[in-house]
């Protein structure tokens, strides 16, 4: 810790700053922090927090310490006076200093190492973050479709000040664009290594709704489906896997090779088992649904956007993940998508023909004809299968995946005691619960 704490007092001094802001992400998907002042910092040997009080260990000892990430100090964009600056952290045990077994950011970070130490290889991530922007009466401020211009597109100077944001923590991004919903938004990040992937994730949302909140009357929610006629909040992940010279998803001539083959047959074979943490909610399942253009097909195709693995038919080198959302814990929905991957390479998994077809178009019997599965129907049924899991067992662990099962089981239960989840409805209890998540 020691050497940790002189680079960031180092790396504070250089920004000008007095105060620190360590973030971490609890088991909920939520950014969580602590600040503490620069002098303050220099005389502690460590920063401890209840881990109960965030999701962590509920029936153990819940003392952690938090460890900063030297390489992710930047200066809180949005404060005025320009002297905090906030960092990523780590969460350790107080005893053993070992990394927290339910940490997020732990769980990531080990899996990319598998990655590491077998095909000296990581993982890279590229998300799409779509959200809508609301009037205080929880309506789209406006009637914008895809890839409006001003002045229809009243979310566009708000949007463009979260890009300035962006631009201030070096948080790349690609494109930004409103999307196909009234008053919805899409930001899609730049390719980054895993955990940079996921950290930039949670900073951006955050920065998203304190911005949205400081200057404007409207609220912002990446809820996966806010409004039952509309369009749904997606996080597409692009996904890609390189060495220092090499991209492993390419083949030669423009083709894929065999080992992102593999890796397809692995995502598509673990999917149901890992699906309640893509998609942690009961309102995740308002958006998972057929033909209303969501990803709910266990297919993969080139250019093919029913397929749940999409991979582009302009750049053969990636693969795009499609059913994700928002409401997830990214750094546990990164982690069981490459570990589902690695487990089709290690086994050879081989994946089922291409869908070139259009899903959407056909019928139930006819998709079972062509062998075509669809991912759960309910968060019931996602977490029942969850539960039985043993790759989910092997990456999060027993504890945490039995915690991680009882919790979102008991939302259920608490949903379907007042409701049916087969009334075509976003219902109050809903809006309640996700609308800020």
């Amino acid at each position: 810790m020691s050497e940790i704490k002189k680079e960031i007092i180092s790396k504070m001094e250089k920004l000008g700053v007095k105060y620190l802001l360590l973030q971490f992400t609890g088991a909920s998907g939520y950014l969580k922090g602590v600040e503490i002042s620069k002098s303050a910092f220099e005389k502690a040997d460590q920063v401890g927090v209840d881990g109960a009080s965030i999701g962590f260990l509920r029936s153990k000892r819940s003392d952690m310490i938090i460890v900063p990430d030297p390489s992710t100090i930047t200066i809180i964009p949005w404060d005025p006076v320009q002297d905090t600056a906030c960092v990523f952290c780590d969460l350790r045990s107080t005893d053993s200093y070992e990394r927290i077994a339910a940490d997020p950011r732990g769980i990531l970070t080990e899996i990319n190492q598998q990655l590491l130490n077998e095909f000296s290889a990581n993982y890279l991530a590229r998300p799409e973050m779509e959200f809508y922007f609301l009037s205080p009466d929880f309506t789209p401020i406006d009637n914008s479709t895809y890839m409006e211009l001003p002045p229809k597109d009243l979310g566009y100077f708000l949007r463009k000040e979260i890009v300035r944001m962006l631009d201030l923590v070096n948080i790349p991004f690609k494109t930004f664009h409103s999307e196909v919903g009234p008053g919805q938004h899409e930001v899609e990040f730049q390719s980054l290594p895993a955990v940079q992937a996921a950290d930039s994730v949670q900073f951006f949302k955050q920065i998203t709704k304190v911005i949205t909140k400081e200057q404007s009357e409207w609220m912002v929610t990446f809820m996966p489906k806010p409004f039952i006629n509309e369009a749904g909040n997606g996080m597409h992940i692009h996904q890609m896997v390189r060495s220092t010279d090499e991209n492993l998803f390419k083949g030669s001539k423009d083709s894929l090779s065999e080992f992102a083959f593999h890796f397809i047959a692995g995502q598509l074979h673990f999917v149901p088992e890992i699906t309640a943490v893509t998609n942690p909610t009961v309102n995740s399942y308002r958006r998972l649904v057929p033909r209303k253009e969501a990803p709910v097909y266990i297919t993969w195709g080139v250019a093919n956007r029913t397929a749940l693995i999409r991979v582009p038919g302009y750049e053969s080198d990636r693969l795009e993940f499609r059913a994700a959302d928002a409401a997830s814990n990214i750094y546990y929905t990164l982690a069981l998508l490459l570990a589902s991957g690695l487990e089709g390479v290690r086994k050879k998994m081989e994946p089922p023909a291409e869908a070139d077809f259009d899903a959407d178009a056909l019928s139930f019997e006819e998709l079972k004809v062509r062998g075509v599965n669809l991912l759960p129907r309910t968060f019931n049924e996602a977490l029942e299968l969850f539960k039985k899991s043993k790759l989910v067992e092997k990456v999060m662990g027993k504890d945490l995946q039995k915690e991680y099962y009882e919790a979102r089981s008991l939302e259920w239960r608490e949903f379907i005691k007042q409701y049916s989840f087969d009334k075509n409805e976003i219902t109050s209890w809903e809006l309640d619960r996700y609308l800020d998540c």
